[in-house]
């Protein structure tokens, strides 16, 4: 298998007209990893899809939070998600 075979076949957005699970995006303004446009471009493909999604983005963030302030930003909207998704646990 090429490398672009196998970078088609691991791509979320390869797959997403398989996605009917609400998706929260999570996204680092900076991130080297992960350019923004690959996660605005899954985000807009799941609204046209008619996900429901929702797209945070973490300004000056890279692959993951490190500013205190906004790890708890990811983590209050992953709260608010899952309680809005599955439920606040009695």
């Amino acid at each position: 298998m090429g490398r672009r075979a196998t970078y088609q076949k691991h791509s979320p957005i390869s797959h997403v007209k398989s996605v009917s699970t609400p998706v929260l995006v999570i996204h680092g303004e900076a991130d080297v990893r992960v350019p923004m446009s690959q996660g605005v471009e899954f985000y807009r493909a799941l609204k046209q899809l008619n996900v429901p999604t929702r797209l945070l983005v973490l300004p000056r963030q890279p692959h993951g939070p490190v500013e205190p302030k906004m790890s708890l930003a990811t983590m209050n909207a992953s709260l608010e998600w899952m309680d809005k998704y599955l439920g606040a646990p009695k």
